[in-house]
């Protein structure tokens, strides 16, 4: 290329273009085992993978306080306790496994960071419980103008309209 076409492009942006943002949607949901009905019990939006994963340890734990609560708590005193089997399937044991290893939250951490969906799943007797995150992209937002010259960007206090209290005919 010659010297003139060099002289006419135009110069480079200060900072490369950003990629569009990753969020988070975690969710714990149940279904029961025929398939046909899911409900969702808790869900949250997070900002970035490690939020994900914190909230994905939480609430396994939270999930498995409620699927076998302590039976000294206060709402079972009136209850008829049952002891059951031991070959019963226990979904709180496998979730308070899954929520005290170091090593299932880093790794997902790493799958969540890398962009990929994380699964728990967990089966009862008659459902199973998924505590699940998947990435949903999202549009970064576009800069916002600035304020012309000699205007303040936003309304100070005090200026505008107001309303005025409604009188009421039996306030008198």
């Amino acid at each position: 290329m010659n010297a003139a076409v060099m002289a006419h492009r135009p110069p480079p942006l200060p900072c490369p273009l950003k990629h569009a943002t990753i969020a988070y949607r975690c969710e714990v949901t149940a279904h029961d085992l025929s398939g046909s009905h899911e409900v969702i019990l808790a869900y949250y939006r997070a900002a970035s993978s490690r939020l994900a994963a914190r909230w994905m340890r939480a609430e396994a734990q939270r999930l498995a306080r409620l699927l076998a609560p302590e039976p000294a708590a206060p709402y079972l005193r009136s209850v008829m306790l049952v002891a059951t089997d031991p070959s019963c399937p226990r979904p709180d044991a496998d979730l308070l496994a899954w929520a005290s290893s170091d090593e299932q939250y880093e790794r997902a951490l790493r799958v969540l960071a890398s962009g990929n969906d994380y699964l728990l799943n967990v089966t009862d007797s008659d459902a199973r419980y998924s505590v699940r995150v998947y990435a949903l992209p999202t549009r970064s937002r576009p800069p916002q103008p600035s304020a012309p010259a000699g205007r303040r960007p936003y309304a100070p206090a005090g200026v505008g309209r107001h309303r005025k209290p409604r009188r009421w005919p039996f306030s008198r």
